[in-house]
């Protein structure tokens, strides 16, 4: 998904214009049945706003969003669509809705290649379209080994090591045509469950190094600011633990995804943390 800067609505209707070929504001009017006074009053400004009307119409001849043709958002790419776009039956919005099935594990398979690759190896699984010319297959070659046997019988071909050879490569070359595919299949979708495992793995690790570094620097910030702070070990122990307290709170905030909010709720674990850092302080 693309990002592009920032834009008013005059500029975001110029530039999609021009980038989809209308030469001119007029021919842009006629592709959407608009006055071309009334888009040309749009696009030049001396219209402030845009109806609805007109705005989705160029939503869908651009494939944008409303969003980013008003100028509220800056990626073109539509981020919301109905179910019905997206080929979902209700239920299964529901799941993803209500949490019974992990969004991030469906957002990590449908952006890997192999899966989106299993999914059509299953669609084409499900309508009997590779069973039935593997069928076709097979009866080919039950066909040149009847073909072979009848010959023999015969005496017309002898049964000789050549001949018997023959016939255990015929049979050996026959493919039972469901597992062929089902295999395939899980073969597809094992490979990208190990790429998104790989994935996530690497994330994890990044994520616990940079929890790491910030948890170092959480002590340090706490130890330098409790060393501005004089006779600090001679102070009685409950205003001791308030400024180690308020140190902490401090230090954690080095954190820029933690806002005010978060920081409440870890209250009571600061409190707890407190006793320890003041010992680590001394």
């Amino acid at each position: 998904m693309s990002e592009r800067l920032p834009g008013s609505l005059q500029e975001r209707l110029r530039e999609l214009r021009e980038e989809h070929g209308y030469s001119s504001r007029q021919k842009l009017a006629d592709a959407i049945g608009v006055d071309r006074t009334r888009y040309g009053r749009i696009e030049n400004g001396t219209t402030k706003t845009i109806s609805s009307d007109v705005l989705i119409k160029l939503a869908e001849l651009y494939n944008v969003s409303t969003d980013y043709i008003l100028g509220i958002s800056n990626t073109p790419e539509k981020t919301y669509f109905d179910i019905e776009e997206l080929g979902l039956s209700v239920d299964a919005a529901k799941n993803l809705y209500s949490g019974k099935v992990d969004a991030r594990v469906v957002n990590c398979l449908l952006l890997n290649n192999k899966f989106a690759l299993a999914t059509k190896m299953m669609a084409t699984y499900f309508s009997d379209s590779v069973a039935n010319l593997l069928a076709a297959h097979n009866e080919i070659l039950d066909s040149s080994y009847d073909f072979l046997a009848f010959n023999i019988e015969n005496g017309t071909i002898p049964n000789d090591a050549e001949i018997k050879n023959l016939k255990k490569q015929i049979k050996g070359t026959k493919i039972p045509a469901n597992k062929y595919e089902f295999i395939n299949i899980e073969k597809m979708l094992s490979a990208a469950v190990k790429e998104i495992h790989s994935d996530v793995q690497n994330e994890i690790k990044d994520y616990i190094e940079a929890r790491t570094l910030l948890s170092h620097e959480v002590i340090e910030s706490v130890k330098n600011e409790a060393a501005l702070i004089p006779n600090l070990k001679e102070l009685p122990k409950e205003q001791k633990q308030k400024i180690i307290t308020a140190s902490v709170k401090n230090a954690i905030r080095l954190d820029k995804t933690i806002g005010e909010d978060k920081l409440k709720e870890l209250d009571s674990l600061i409190e707890q943390v407190a006793p320890a850092l003041m010992n680590l302080c001394q």
